[in-house]
């Protein structure tokens, strides 16, 4: 990995896994809401797995980091889980996207240390 690909993956990572977090502390909220707002807290949470989903996907196209596009297909399963009310399952997805996304940052950190970047 060239280190302007390293920087990208790096950065996307970073962002992605920021992003991840929020969602899982989402996913953790939305039960406890009232039964009436639930459907929205879910409809809202779907839509901001989608948007992330969305940057694991362009990350992996622009760095061939496969460790992104796990990622995304772990997010796709967290939408449908999430579609469900199967909030606890969908967690778990997250989770193993947020580890698939650290998998790529330390990868990238790496290279970035060895040149003397970081």
């Amino acid at each position: 990995m060239d280190l302007k690909l390293a920087l990208e993956a790096y950065t996307a990572a970073e962002h992605i896994k920021n992003s991840l977090i929020m969602a899982s502390q989402l996913l953790a909220a939305v039960p406890s809401y009232p039964e009436a707002e639930r459907p929205g807290g879910a409809r809202t949470l779907v839509t901001v797995l989608e948007v992330v989903r969305g940057d694991a996907q362009r990350a992996a196209r622009s760095t061939g980091d496969q460790s992104f596009q796990r990622a995304a297909e772990g997010l796709s399963e967290a939408i449908s889980l999430t579609e469900s009310r199967a909030f606890e399952q969908a967690a778990e997805r997250v989770g193993m996207a947020i580890s698939q996304v650290t998998t790529a940052a330390q990868g990238a950190w790496g290279q970035l240390s060895a040149n003397g970047f970081v």
